[in-house]
């Protein structure tokens, strides 16, 4: 999923693909920089030795090098596999590809091992696109009911797997973690003591004035009511990239606003801004179907309260709740 949805700077459309042009545009580039008389003949002969370099995964640099073959639009059918393996999907390949790449088909028992190695692997060769590394941001931690027992243990788990994760390769990865996650979930840290440790506010905490504090508490961002609005406005641009629509600013700009009234008059917690984002993503897309128009208090606040009741029946399983 992460490698699906890895967006770089400057590309409008995220993944593998968008990554492969982007390598291939930064190295020629950084070629041709340093006077190279002959540019292809120099970018091949990186490409040659990418198979050779270590990564967590070993097969990485010489499937990363078949998939790079393809990059100006002569692929093979073996950088096509090379590509399916990058993204994750080895069970894809064709006996003769996976021959031809010397990849072994990865045993179920190895499966979470190599996706994680895989990703690491990913991350370590970033740099190559001109980039810095990877910002990874876990929302999955986030939820609106009560996280107790089993359920707390696996989040609480996997919050300390990736924070290891980095470090869990000689020289590190460039792999920057942002963790998103209700108060009750940090509550519980007192249970966990691993992960106590390694997310411990240490000096002065972000309520004073620390910004790089390891702990954020958004609801001290700034006002509920103007992050909200924030939030709202940017997602019309984000909208019309989206759905290929042209909003009217004007006139969602208000209506977000009105959006904004409505979630603050029902409640102020933390779960406000998933209700909120839920609700105007699903009014922007319905107007991109059906026409802009400006949309009234009272309407608003039917459909906020038909998110909330729809997010609160998937997680626990049905009930009638008003925000």
């Amino acid at each position: 999923e992460m490698v699906k949805n890895l967006q770089l700077p400057g590309r409008n459309s995220p993944g593998p693909g968008a990554l492969l042009d982007t390598v291939a545009a930064t190295k020629r580039r950084e070629i041709e920089q340093a006077g190279a008389p002959d540019v292809e003949g120099a970018f091949r002969r990186w490409r040659s030795t990418l198979r050779r370099q270590d990564f967590p995964e070993n097969a990485f640099g010489r499937v990363m090098a078949a998939a790079l073959d393809g990059v100006d639009g002569d692929g093979t059918a073996v950088s096509d596999a090379a590509l399916d393996w990058l993204r994750g999907d080895p069970d894809v390949l064709a006996p003769g590809h996976r021959l031809e790449l010397r990849l072994a088909k990865p045993r179920v028992a190895d499966r979470a091992s190599f996706g994680r190695n895989l990703l690491l692997s990913l991350v370590k060769f970033l740099p190559e696109a001109g980039v810095h590394g990877l910002v990874l941001l876990l929302d999955e931690v986030e939820t609106m009911s009560q996280v107790r027992g089993q359920a707390l243990r696996r989040i609480l788990g996997a919050m300390r797997v990736f924070l290891d994760l980095p470090t869990g390769v000689p020289g590190g990865v460039p792999l920057c973690g942002v963790f998103a996650a209700t108060p009750d979930v940090l509550d519980e840290f007192g249970t966990y003591p691993a992960l106590r440790q390694r997310l411990a506010v240490s000096g002065a905490s972000f309520a004073e004035g620390n910004d790089l504090a390891v702990q954020l508490p958004l609801d001290e961002i700034e006002p509920q009511d103007e992050l909200l609005e924030k939030v709202g406005l940017k997602l019309i641009a984000l909208g019309a990239r989206a759905t290929g629509h042209a909003f009217d600013e004007v006139l969602q700009g208000a209506n977000a606003r009105r959006l904004t009234t409505v979630a603050c008059d029902r409640n102020l917690d933390v779960d406000a801004r998933r209700l909120f984002i839920k609700t105007w993503v699903g009014l922007l897309d319905l107007q991109a179907r059906q026409g802009e128009r400006a949309i009234e208090e009272d309407e608003l606040a039917d459909r906020y309260a038909g998110e909330f009741r729809s997010l609160k029946s998937a997680e626990e399983g049905g009930g009638d709740y008003e925000p």
